[in-house]
């Protein structure tokens, strides 16, 4: 990889510190102690990236650091048994970890413990001497992902980290080296050992890394996804039909690298075809998929509460996945295109249609793609330029409406009854008006009456 920044520049890196991560900073070198820039930072930094996240080391027992930053910060301890605190600032949370030795051999000794090379270098704080006892610069120039002396050993410390690696290659496009690759296959089923929020936010964040395809690679070949994502494996050399090039577990992946890299659609892409290795069957000589949709969405509900997934973003991702196959939109009426946003809900339909051309572009057969999908995506624009109702609020009668002139008392009825003069409004926009839907609430009263209903 070219174009490293110089190392010693630290006082670039330094000047782009948030306001209290420097406080922070010059609170524990104040008091007369070693303060090093560790970790992420230091790699984003040599990489010309603002770091997204700042950790530092130091000999200040973590009594001191505590003492010094809280007040006027929140100091969190959960990780104390490691040596290591979190001063909440208004920048976000800041990692301190202390080590037991003074000088420079406690800090190798810390750098020694963290994942990878490229983790391990560190930077002086405030004078910015360069510190790299691994050659994690030589591995970050080379694009290549290392463990630190000995990848088991760091493996063991820690079993997230082999997942960490696949998310470094998603986000970084580095390749793992074979005694790294190795390691992560030894350490796979120590995964099962880690709690499942952590496991789920490394995952979200590989997802949306533009080297995704070869991180779910790495992690399919060392076992990773045995462990945490086995239905993905069931579409494994599955072979499809004429409508696409790849068996179900590649159009899956190349499905997600499609899509844009936002969390909501690119799980979305990831378990549209979830439940296809399911349905799978051979008719007449073809493979057919039937109700493949359905079965994905109850199983991608199933799989995202066990990854403990918030449940709004679960939902959403499930009516993604329940409605995206949808075909020949051309000949469809606007009514079926009315149901269709219905369906969905305006807030998702972006996720949808960048869904549905994720999906057409990674059959590999169409020569236009995404040419339906753009035709499609205009005449909703359209339709929604006329603001039909598409819920029950945008009616032109109201519950009491219903009450007052079907005589139906209050409760569930009612609702039933306005969701079926939605589904008349829908197909045709033209009768949500009073006197039309007041008329059709007396014709369903007769009707009622005619048939003994009460």
């Amino acid at each position: 990889m070219e174009g490293l920044h110089d190392p010693m520049e630290s006082s670039n890196v330094f000047a782009r510190m948030p306001e209290s991560v420097k406080d922070v900073a010059r609170r524990i070198t104040q008091t007369g102690y070693g303060l090093w820039l560790v970790g992420g930072a230091v790699r984003d930094h040599l990489l010309g990236k603002t770091p997204a996240d700042w950790d530092f080391s130091t000999n200040a027992p973590p009594e001191s650091v505590h003492g010094v930053l809280s007040p006027p910060y929140r100091v969190v301890t959960f990780g104390l048994r490691h040596g290591t605190l979190h001063a909440v600032t208004p920048d976000g949370a800041v990692e301190i970890t202390s080590w037991a030795a003074n000088g420079e051999a406690g800090i190798v000794k810390d750098l020694e413990r963290r994942d990878f090379t490229i983790n391990a270098m560190a930077l002086s704080y405030p004078d910015g001497i360069f510190l790299d006892p691994f050659e994690g610069r030589k591995d970050l120039a080379a694009g290549r992902l290392r463990g630190v002396v000995d990848p088991a050993a760091r493996f063991r410390e820690d079993p997230l980290r082999p997942f960490r690696a696949a998310r470094l290659v998603a986000c970084l496009g580095f390749r793992v080296s074979r005694a790294t690759r190795k390691a992560m296959r030894q350490a796979a089923p120590w995964l099962a050992r880690t709690a499942t929020e952590r496991i789920r936010d490394e995952f979200f964040k590989l997802i949306q890394g533009p080297h995704v395809v070869e991180a779910l690679e790495l992690c399919r070949r060392t076992g990773l996804t045995a462990v945490f994502f086995p239905e993905l494996l069931e579409g494994w050399r599955k072979q499809q039909n004429h409508y696409h090039r790849h068996d179900i577990y590649r159009h899956t992946l190349l499905s997600v690298a499609f899509s844009p890299p936002r969390l909501r659609v690119r799980l979305a892409a990831l378990l549209h075809d979830i439940g296809k290795p399911r349905v799978r069957q051979k008719i007449r000589g073809i493979y057919r998929f039937y109700g493949h949709e359905k079965l994905s969405a109850r199983m991608a509900s199933e799989i995202l509460a066990r990854w403990l997934t918030p449940k709004k973003l679960a939902e959403e991702v499930v009516t993604l996945v329940e409605n995206h196959m949808v075909h020949a939109t051309d000949l469809w009426k606007d009514g079926a295109v009315r149901r269709l946003i219905q369906r969905v809900g305006e807030p998702l339909l972006e996720d949808f249609l960048d869904l549905v051309r994720a999906d057409r572009l990674a059959h590999g057969t169409e020569d236009d793609p995404k040419g339906a999908v753009e035709r499609l995506a205009l005449r909703m624009r359209r339709i929604l330029e006329a603001k039909p109702a598409l819920t029950e609020k945008a009616l032109a009668i109201t519950g009491r409406d219903v009450m007052a002139v079907t005589g139906v008392p209050q409760g569930p009825e009612v609702g039933r009854i306005l969701k079926q003069a939605l589904t008349v409004v829908v197909k045709d926009p033209s009768k949500n008006t009073r006197p039309f839907l007041v008329q059709w609430l007396r014709e369903k009263a007769a009707q009622g009456a005619e048939k003994g209903d009460p």
